[in-house]
């Protein structure tokens, strides 16, 4: 790979993924709605391309020559679930579509959620074969822009990573959960029964990501493959802690102690309701609400990363509570702790 051009590229993925390609001796196009956000990738490698996804046609030329396209732009929360859609799903087909209309297509590789797939479906992790089944707005989003792309696998080549919980330096939702351990030695549980979790750190995810525009298999044009092909999951699936364990080890991390605290479901969905009413009053999306209860209240999350270890050579390179200590050095030297 040569060239690339990644969406998303001022996001929490986005600037990892330009950091590793650029890394890689890739040539990187990086489209960002705003390129006053975008001071961080203006370096030797980088062309800024101005634009969003609901105006492909303005750059769409920027496409040509580029060996691989990563879509790293979407959104986890929205004040409607029709904004999810747009941008989760009818935005992924644009760009599939200006993708194939290149006179050599590109691989396109998708960076969609495991919440796409949705929880576990039995008492095992979950495997890329398994029948999709969302449980909230923004997984059902996510699902139907795979859906979109796999309705144009016949036409360019297409690669789908599900990762699982992201988290690392630049992230903003984790690092909530750290700063929330560190003032109030608390962590936060809806309900008793607390689900075990997929997680990922963003310095193993992006060489899984870029070896699968490399040698990943592609969605099948023909709907005759085996189900699963042509989509990786994007997890650690050596350890799957619960989300009560999961606070207990970003305690450990900043060097503090936690009491794991149970919200019962009852009191959680109003608690949830109210504070997404807030945000949305104040015309901003809320990363709590009901839509996330239903994703925090499963029976589990975990799922293999099989299929990635085989194909894509996956292997972390450190344990969850390395990753974890790395990120609270970063948030703690950045002002985050």
């Amino acid at each position: 790979m040569q060239s690339a051009f990644v969406t998303g590229a001022t996001g929490f993925i986005g600037r990892h993924l330009v950091a590793g390609l650029l890394d890689r001796g890739v040539a990187v196009r990086a489209l960002v709605r705003s390129p006053a956000k975008a001071g961080h990738l203006l370096c030797e490698g980088v062309e800024i391309v101005a634009g969003s996804l609901a105006d492909v046609d303005g750059w769409r030329t920027k496409l040509s020559g580029c060996d691989a396209v990563f879509h790293a732009a979407g959104l986890v929360a929205a004040r409607r679930h029709r904004e999810l859609h747009d941008v989760n799903a009818a935005a992924v087909g644009r760009l599939a579509d200006a993708c194939a209309a290149v006179h050599m297509p590109p691989a396109l590789v998708h960076i969609s959620s495991l919440a796409a797939g949705g929880p576990a479906p039995r008492e095992a992790a979950r495997e890329e074969a398994d029948p999709p089944r969302p449980v909230s707005a923004y997984g059902a989003s996510k699902l139907a822009g795979e859906q979109l792309l796999a309705s144009r696998a016949g036409r360019l080549p297409i690669t789908v990573v599900r990762p699982g919980i992201v988290f690392g330096p630049h992230e903003t939702s984790v690092a909530a959960m750290f700063q929330a351990v560190q003032w109030t030695r608390l962590h936060l549980t809806m309900g008793f029964r607390s689900p075990p979790l997929s997680l990922v750190s963003v310095a193993d995810l992006i060489p899984l990501v870029v070896a699968a525009a490399d040698q990943g298999e592609r969605l099948p044009a023909d709907g005759a493959a085996s189900p699963g092909t042509g989509i990786y999951h994007a997890v650690d699936d050596r350890e799957f802690p619960t989300h009560g364990e999961f606070g207990r080890r970003i305690a450990r991390a900043i060097g503090v102690t936690t009491l794991v605290m149970p919200l019962p479901v009852p009191i959680a969905w109003p608690v949830a309701a109210a504070i997404e009413a807030f945000w949305n009053l104040r015309g901003q999306p809320s990363i709590v609400s009901p839509d996330k209860l239903r994703e925090a209240t499963v029976s589990s999350w975990a799922a293999s990363a099989a299929q990635a270890r085989r194909d894509l050579g996956f292997c972390p390179r450190v344990s969850l509570d390395e990753r974890l200590a790395e990120t609270a050095a970063w948030l703690r030297g950045h002002g985050g702790l």
